[in-house]
């Protein structure tokens, strides 16, 4: 009996379906591939950030880098930009990447903004000095370490020099940051970070953009990725947490 080569209907469905199944767990393992490249690139900036970090507490006797100071502050009188121009006092004082970038060499590109962030805003933009110090890749944890002066700080729950932390290994300076901007859309970074129970405001915040995981910085210089379940550790946050050895301390 003569048989044909043809395919049937069912084989035709067959094969198209393993072709979807395959084209789809091709598209999932590259997508697998650049989150990992990107967490890559990014846990080579906190890096560092963590190595300036060191450098800049050791310039200054021990005192950690403050998160939020008052614009009259003479630290930042003379604020310059990465071109040595000067900018505004509030850009350098109310958020920490200006005051922290002299200890970088002023990198901003493959530094304070890596990624998509790393091109999605042009020098040419007339805010961009001010988009640099408000959106940084990784943002800093600075109602618990550093120092926010808009909030009143009860002793020892801020952490402002580093000899009198309990486990710098164990406290988040920065971390992944994210912010969504009117007309700049989904930015990945923002200046500040709280605990994944915090609040926060314009959609900013805290990001676990890593398959649920978040890169860190620890107030030791060194890096790493941290689960949401890890974030909710409140002795990562705040050195009274550690110090009481109680992962769900409350302010």
């Amino acid at each position: 009996m003569k048989t044909s080569g043809a395919f049937t209907l069912v084989e035709l469905l067959v094969t198209l379906a393993i072709i979807g199944l395959l084209a789809g767990l091709g598209n999932a393992a590259y997508q697998k591939a650049s989150s990992s490249s990107r967490q890559t690139v990014e846990m080579a900036a906190a890096r560092n950030m963590g190595q300036a970090l060191q450098n800049y507490i050791q310039d200054n006797d021990g005192s950690i880098l403050p998160g939020y100071l008052d614009p009259r502050d003479s630290r930042v009188a003379d604020a310059r930009n990465d071109k040595g121009q000067p900018i505004y006092p509030t850009h350098a004082a109310q958020r920490y990447p200006w005051r922290l970038l002299p200890y970088m060499n002023y990198q901003i590109r493959g530094g304070v903004w890596v990624n998509k962030l790393a091109s999605q805003i042009p020098d040419s933009d007339p805010y961009r000095d001010y988009l640099v110090s408000l959106v940084p890749t990784l943002g800093m944890n600075m109602t618990y370490v550093g120092g926010d002066t808009r909030n009143v700080q009860l002793p020892g729950r801020c952490a402002t020099r580093i000899n009198r932390v309990t486990h710098p290994a164990g406290l988040i300076a920065f971390a992944s940051g994210q912010y969504e901007d009117p007309n700049y859309g989904k930015l990945d970074g923002y200046f500040e970070v709280r605990p994944p129970s915090g609040g926060y405001s314009s959609g900013a915040g805290l990001a676990t953009r890593y398959d649920g995981k978040a890169v860190a910085v620890m107030l030791d210089g060194h890096a790493e990725a941290l689960t949401l379940e890890q974030l909710k550790d409140m002795r990562r946050w705040c050195d009274e947490a550690a110090a009481q050895n109680n992962p769900n301390w409350a302010p």
